[in-house]
């Protein structure tokens, strides 16, 4: 066998490596993405939680409550 007969056949089983390998790193790449896309929505809905939380008025606890209206004791 020649020279360039084995270069060929080497080249070709590295060619199907690199193939497979790259085939199994689209399939992780794909994965992380996936992960990657829920941890940010989940990060992002739990901000918009705390955003529209913050913009609720809180009570002043130190001021008191209006006593009930008399109608509203009868009933």
């Amino acid at each position: 066998m020649s020279f360039t007969t084995i270069a060929l056949i080497a080249g070709i089983i590295l060619l199907a490596i690199f193939f497979l390998i790259a085939k199994l790193a689209i399939r992780w790449a794909i994965r992380l993405v996936i992960i990657g896309l829920i941890i940010v929505a989940l990060l992002g809905s739990g901000v918009f939680w705390w955003w529209s939380n913050r913009l609720t008025s809180k009570p002043d606890p130190n001021r008191q409550r209006p006593a009930p209206s008399k109608r509203a004791a009868v009933h």
